[in-house]
């Protein structure tokens, strides 16, 4: 299922925030590294990010963050 998120203006950049519970369930930390694709045709771009699996995050997010 979709999730539909909304981008967050800080400064002169925008910036697609990763839902809390979804970084958790992923294993994702403030340590993790992402790749970004773009996959585009006609109709729409495709944004991908990517996160190796075999790398091991230093710190992952609590529950409080």
């Amino acid at each position: 299922m979709p999730l539909k998120v909304k981008p967050v203006k800080l400064r002169d950049s925008l910036y697609l925030l990763i839902p809390v519970d979804i970084a958790r369930l992923l294993g994702v930390a403030s340590s993790s590294h992402f790749q970004l694709s773009l996959n585009e045709n006609q109709d729409s771009v495709r944004l991908v990010y990517e996160m190796r699996k075999d790398e091991a995050p230093k710190e992952v997010m609590a529950k409080d963050e």
